[in-house]
């Protein structure tokens, strides 16, 4: 396994709009209550015009907004998924979030792909890092938790999936 963290390029971005339409990858999002264009409740997608991904959502994320950090995560040279932080201004901490793209899920990439985005947040000064969770995504917490994140809150009510409060896991990371 040789896993890297790359800042996209615009020329990338065909893989983000992959990601966000591929049902496999998008599994873990379907049934929320949520409302805004392209979303699709039945199979999570969300269908994204590739102009929007490289004007407004590069803005965001990979152009000058210092307290967003995005990554794609690749394993040699294909693309596997995405990593990123954002600043919580409220927590001063840092909310962090990470994709497989379906076909590469269960090979072990999320534990050192958090690894990677941990030692470059840190070398960048961010002090502290949070991820919530659904208490359904088992492997996932266990990334966390293999990457030194320690649950602070469990049982939380969430957001309404399929007309039912999810629960989450609240877990917290100092750098």
């Amino acid at each position: 396994m040789d896993l890297k963290l790359i800042v996209p390029q615009k020329e990338d971005l065909w893989f983000k709009k992959e990601l966000k339409e591929d049902p496999d990858t998008m599994d873990y999002n379907r049934g929320y209550d949520l409302n805004f264009a392209g979303y699709n409740r039945t199979d999570g997608t969300i269908q994204t015009d590739l102009s929007e991904l490289e004007n407004v959502w590069a803005e965001k994320w990979i152009g000058n907004e210092p307290t967003n950090f995005y990554y794609f995560i690749k394993n040699n040279d294909t693309f596997i998924g995405e990593i990123y932080a954002k600043l919580d201004k409220i927590k001063n901490s840092y909310e962090i979030g990470i994709v497989i793209k379906g076909e590469h899920r269960g090979r072990g990439y999320a534990t050192p792909a958090i690894k990677l985005l941990c030692e470059e947040l840190k070398a960048k000064g961010i002090k502290k890092l949070y991820h919530k969770l659904p208490a359904s995504r088992k492997s996932a917490i266990k990334a966390d938790i293999n990457n030194g994140f320690i649950i602070k809150k469990e049982n939380i009510d969430g957001m309404s999936k399929f007309g039912k409060t999810e629960k989450l896991v609240y877990l917290e990371k100092e750098l």
